[in-house]
């Protein structure tokens, strides 16, 4: 954790002057400053602090404060819109407390309420505890329900370099998610605590993201990211990676009691094949990403994994896989002139495709209604989560893939199926790569 001997190579890091032990640095004619002398931390003029403990140097939560202040002001947030140690009303369901910071929107309403934890095991505490009751993050946003994220942060300073933890939560709701669910909770009723804690469990599944405060793709004031990118949001992937993801994988498979392995692994085997068509048409704008609840929905979300897997049998295996996107039902809307019932006809063609010519590549369970399509969506983004940051795609040669698979094809599949196999796309792909 930042402490106070560290705090001094933390801010000489960051390129803050020193004079007398006097540090001091000025991002946008804002200026921040921390006297050792004194032992106080000077934060900028219009930058709102309602708690004078939270700008003196003995407690190390007050660092990793600043260094998220300063990251803030680095970002281009005004002071005008940061508040510290808010103040509020206790109202019905709230139970008291101060958040650490308060950022407010351009027109000045509540856009993300920041708590701050030092590095290691508080951070780790309070994350659980808010998994378990929503903690003191839903207590903050019930006093303040018009904050559309909320955040748990801790930052460290280690051999040179500033490490972050984040967990962001979006607060507010998906109305793609909700319109074809009445029923579903919804943080626009919750009335409590505990409502609106019951809210982020049930409806959002406890969704929460690592990035989308600081990352530089990420303009101010807009928190959370639509759009991912191979070079920023993916990581080579590399040997640690094998044996962790593959206990990963039964572990949600164990989760979500699914018991047909060896159909959950032809759908792995699909989601790979998905992945490298992604990595390779969509460096700019990745289509195998799950960007969050605040800005996606189941349903996209499988339409986007079915066309790249409609891409990926017809390049790599000579497939073709019936596939409608929305841009040809709504191309189909379009009266062809001179002639009659042209519309009916081609929706009629597009439906016959839909109802006989799809298969369940992506079905760990049936999905014969609604209900069970919500369910099986739910798994399929846990296993794509896995994989989702990674970069399956190297320039030089990578054996990942046919060690991963020794991992995967366990004595559980072999025993199941009789025999040892090589799973049939990958047989197809093989033939088909021979120089004959």
């Amino acid at each position: 954790m930042i402490e106070k001997d560290t705090f001094k190579a933390l801010l000489n890091f960051l390129d803050f002057q020193n004079s007398d032990q006097v540090f001091t640095k000025t991002i946008y004619q804002a200026t921040l400053k921390v006297d050792f002398q004194k032992k106080e931390i000077t934060y900028p003029e219009g930058l709102k602090v309602n708690e004078k403990q939270t700008c003196n140097l003995s407690a190390n939560e007050n660092f990793v404060v600043f260094e998220c202040v300063h990251r803030l002001l680095e970002k281009g947030y005004k002071t005008e819109h940061i508040e510290l140690e808010p103040k509020w009303k206790l109202g019905r369901g709230a139970s008291g407390g101060r958040a650490d910071i308060l950022v407010r929107d351009q027109e000045n309403n509540p856009l993300l309420l920041i708590e701050c934890k030092t590095a290691g095991n508080e951070f780790a505490k309070a994350w659980t505890k808010t998994e378990q009751d929503g903690d003191q993050l839903f207590s903050y946003a019930q006093q303040i329900p018009q904050t559309q994220f909320l955040c748990l942060y801790a930052s460290d300073f280690i051999d040179g370099k500033i490490r972050t933890d984040q967990k962001i939560i979006s607060h507010q709701d998906n109305e793609k998610i909700l319109e074809n669910n009445p029923k579903l909770l919804t943080y626009k009723k919750a009335t409590d605590v505990k409502s609106r804690f019951q809210v982020w469990k049930t409806t959002y599944e406890q969704e929460a993201t690592q990035k989308g405060i600081f990352e530089p793709s990420i303009q101010p004031y807009q928190i959370g990211k639509s759009k991912y990118t191979l070079e920023e949001d993916t990581k080579p992937v590399d040997a640690i990676d094998q044996q962790g993801k593959y206990h990963q994988f039964r572990t949600i498979l164990r989760k979500h009691n699914i018991a047909r392995r060896e159909n959950a692994f032809e759908i792995l085997v699909n989601l790979f094949l998905c992945k490298i068509v992604d990595e390779d048409a969509h460096q700019d704008n990745l289509k195998f990403y799950w960007k969050g609840c605040a800005y996606d929905n189941y349903f996209d979300f499988v339409d986007r994994l079915q066309n790249l897997y409609q891409i990926g049998m017809r390049q790599f295996l000579n497939e073709e896989i019936s596939y409608i996107s929305n841009e040809q039902i709504d191309t189909a809307f379009w009266t062809v002139p001179n002639q009659r019932n042209a519309t009916k006809k081609q929706i009629q063609k597009y439906f016959r495709q839909l109802k006989f010519f799809t298969n369940s590549a992506f079905s760990f369970l049936d999905t014969y209604n609604e209900n069970l399509f919500t369910k099986n969506a739910k798994v399929l983004l846990e296993i794509v989560e896995m994989w989702q940051g990674l970069r399956l795609k190297t320039k030089g040669q990578n054996q990942f893939l046919g060690d991963m698979f020794e991992y995967f094809l366990d004595s559980s599949i072999k025993q199941s199926e009789g025999q040892f196999f090589t799973p049939l796309p990958i047989c197809k792909f093989i033939v088909s790569a021979l120089p004959l």
